[in-house]
């Protein structure tokens, strides 16, 4: 190849282990002819493997591509960026990762190929940027926080009652129980929330509760609370669903996340959402419905969208989303998602299997 010809092996393997990538050859026949920098594996896979790695199987079927498919992801250009996974020398699926392709053609074929492929710890796992941690570090005092609290309000919640009934010509011990009412709903609702996404194991999850509950926590946001007018359609008799609680919140609170970055403050939303059942699977529908603007920091044009299950997610961007993330909350649930964005439209189809996982 040109670039190798240009740096040299030595320079080349420098560049490459400073960047933290690795660099994959591929022939007209898409065999895998060499892998730099010398002298360290990918993913397991080293010069001695050359033979046994198989295009298709290692690259394409984990990210349910055909041949065809993959080169129409080039649009008629010779390179293409995406988030790709690849199946490691002991037969795993690893990834996603952060992949450059580079096609060289002749009369319209591809003659050779070129991938760069950025391999870190981390880069299968959901990123925290250094200013956001410590929210993670409060999150972690929620629990006993909650706990601290509730003993001493359903002390002065009782104490209230008591002098309610001592004295019933003061109407302001209504009031006061109510608001000790409205606190301890309000706590009940995040140590619930708290309580399942702690959850390191599967739980059965009703959706319509978790629906119910969600839309009580999205209130803590005043925007939500205030000029976001709800309207919701549960579908009754819905099977449970054995799956993670947090990987079905993290879709819904990155879509509300994205939601917040297009609304105009001083307008008012309509929001419809529904649970449904398709077959032996189950889902929810969350529909904004107003006037949106996209962010001067963000590049998107009116409509766009992003569906697919967890691989076809990784393979995609939208400018502000976060789509390593919900690949990796989609891998948890099997569940496949669209998200749709129109000037006065916002859509979330959320889709996942009803039978345990």
């Amino acid at each position: 190849m040109a670039m190798i010809n240009q740096l040299g092996v030595t320079q080349l393997d420098s560049l490459l282990y400073f960047a933290k990538m690795h660099m994959l050859l591929f022939s007209q026949e898409w065999k895998l002819t060499g892998l730099y920098p010398n002298h360290r594996s990918f993913l397991g896979w080293d010069e001695a493997d050359l033979d046994n790695f198989r295009f298709d199987t290692s690259f394409l079927e984990p990210n349910s591509l055909s041949l065809p498919a993959f080169l129409g992801q080039f649009h008629q250009k010779n390179h293409v960026v995406k988030n790709y996974y690849w199946i490691d020398v002991s037969g795993q699926i690893q990834g996603p990762f952060e992949t450059y392709f580079r096609l060289k053609k002749e009369s319209g074929l591809v003659q050779t190929a070129m991938a760069f492929v950025k391999i870190s710890s981390q880069n299968n796992k959901p990123e925290v940027k250094p200013e956001e941690k410590h929210k993670l570090f409060l999150a972690e005092s929620i629990p006993g926080l909650i706990h601290n609290v509730f003993g001493p309000l359903g002390t002065i919640s009782g104490r209230i009652e008591i002098l309610k009934n001592k004295y019933p010509q003061y109407r302001e011990f209504d009031e006061l129980l109510k608001m000790t009412q409205r606190i301890q709903q309000s706590l009940k609702n995040v140590s619930y929330k708290v309580t399942n996404e702690r959850q390191s194991q599967p739980v059965y999850v009703d959706v319509n509760d978790f629906l119910k509950e969600e839309l009580i926590f999205l209130q803590s946001d005043l925007f939500f609370r205030n000029q976001v007018v709800r309207n919701v359609k549960y579908q009754q008799n819905l099977p449970r669903a054995y799956t993670f609680y947090s990987s079905l919140s993290g879709i819904l609170g990155e879509f509300y996340l994205f939601f917040r970055k297009f609304v105009y403050e001083d307008q008012e939303y309509q929001l419809q959402v529904e649970s449904f059942s398709e077959q032996n699977k189950i889902g929810f529908y969350f529909n904004f419905l107003g006037n949106f603007q996209i962010p001067a920091d963000l590049e998107l044009r009116f409509p766009f969208d992003l569906r697919g299950d967890f691989r076809q997610v990784a393979q995609q961007k939208l400018d502000g989303l976060d789509e390593s993330f919900l690949s990796h909350c989609l891998s948890k649930n099997k569940g496949t998602l669209e998200i749709s964005v129109r000037k006065d439209m916002m859509t979330l189809r959320f889709l996942f299997p009803a039978q345990k996982i």
